[in-house]
This record gives structure tokens, C-alpha cells and sequence, in this order.
């Protein structure tokens, strides 16, 4: 029963740590036409296709404004 206890919240404790690993460290601005661009490429695979497709886009954008 203490694992119930844990899931649902009666003991506040141990339930802030179970959802603390869903929490987003930093919500960075997202760039609609990357992420529509991504999901055109990936979107019928899956979102985490869809996230590194997007990461790889944003990464490939700002190499190139660094150079």
C-alpha cells in the first residue's frame, strides 16, 4: 500500500520526486518554420523523431550563422 500511498499523493514527499523527471529544465523559444519544416520530415515516425529532427535543424541554422 505504500507504494499507492507514494503515486498518489498522500505523502507529499516522494510524489514531487516522481514528477519532477516530467519538468522541462528551460523552456527555450521554439522557431515555428524549423518545427514545421521537422514535422513535414518526421511527423508520421514519432515526436521524439520530430525533437531530434527540430534539434538538428536549429543546431545546422546556427552553425551556419556562426561561420
Amino acid at each position: 500500500m505504500g507504494w499507492f500511498d507514494r503515486l498518489f499523493g498522500r505523502t507529499p514527499g516522494p510524489t514531487s520526486q516522481l514528477f519532477a523527471r516530467f519538468r522541462r529544465k528551460s523552456r527555450a523559444p521554439t522557431d515555428p518554420d524549423l518545427l514545421k519544416i521537422a514535422k513535414d520530415r518526421k511527423g508520421h515516425v514519432s515526436r521524439k523523431a520530430v525533437r531530434d529532427e527540430y534539434n538538428r535543424l536549429v543546431l545546422e541554422k546556427y552553425a551556419h550563422d556562426k561561420a
